[in-house]
């Protein structure tokens, strides 16, 4: 789960640098608004993923630390 969400981050910043890219493009003249487009979507879908299972790893974290609490609560 780790892993994915670093991929999907990694994707993201990756994706937003093709909006800039995109839009860096006007400086020069040859602006790319499909570069821009493609950037922005994906690499919000991208970071929006990767939230969702940093929040799901989380909960998991937490159901099993609270799980571990009880085993010790109930040994003592």
């Amino acid at each position: 789960m780790r892993q994915a969400v670093l991929v999907l981050s990694m994707g993201c910043v990756v994706l937003y640098g093709y909006a800039l890219a995109g839009l860096g493009g006007y400086l020069a003249g040859r602006g790319r608004p499909d570069y821009i487009i493609f950037g922005l979507g994906l690499g919000t879908l991208a970071g929006g993923a990767a939230l969702f299972l940093w929040k799901k790893y989380l909960a998991a974290l937490e159901a099993e630390d609270e799980k571990n609490r009880e085993n010790r609560a109930g040994e003592e």
